[in-house]
């Protein structure tokens, strides 16, 4: 009898937790490979690990993709390039690449690289993003600048995310009706 209620006891504590990992949304796909290439793709991973891909709207040979990217970003953090994920992943395990996505590197990670973001996909959707890439196998991309500290020059080309002050918006006339369609009231 003690032994039954101490399961019962454990099931009872461990029952919330499975349901709150069931509840997280997740990728679901015919493969983990494809689930991880849509990841990739919807979160904007090529943006800055895949070079040309802005510009080609995506059109990038699949043996181009993810394989680091020469075009550096600028901001108060200094300047990073996305890195080659492809030989990450061929010298990396699957735990390694989970534990630096949901760690942002072990504090070490730069922005503009949206660690916030990767640490809430489900571990079970990184995972998936590590397959698709290692799918893609090793391949030597360009040869990456190395990341500049903030306040020095950048090396190559490079995007400045570098917040700056505009001009100041006009005020907003909130006497006017917003355009759109009349309507009428039924007689």
């Amino acid at each position: 009898m003690l032994r039954s209620r101490h399961i019962v006891l454990t099931l009872a504590c461990l029952l919330p937790a499975a349901l709150a990992a069931q509840d997280k949304p997740r990728v679901a796909a015919s493969s983990p490979e494809a689930a991880g290439e849509y990841l990739m793709i919807i979160g904007s991973c090529h943006d800055c690990h895949t070079a040309g891909w802005t510009a080609a709207k995506g059109k990038v040979a699949k043996d181009d993709q993810l394989t680091g990217n020469p075009v550096g970003y600028k901001g108060p953090w200094g300047t990073v390039y996305g890195k080659n994920l492809r030989s990450i992943a061929a010298r990396q395990s699957e735990d390694h690449w989970v534990k630096v996505m949901t760690t942002a590197d072990d504090g070490e990670g730069k922005l503009p690289m949206p660690w916030h973001n990767t640490a809430l996909m489900t571990e079970e959707d990184i995972r998936n993003t590590f397959k698709y890439t290692k799918s893609l196998g090793n391949k030597v991309g360009a040869r990456l600048p190395r990341n500049a500290k903030p306040g020095a020059d950048p090396f190559g080309e490079y995007v400045d995310l570098t917040a700056k002050q505009g001009a100041p918006l006009p005020p907003v006339d909130t006497t006017k009706k917003p355009a759109g369609p009349e309507t009428k009231k039924p007689k």
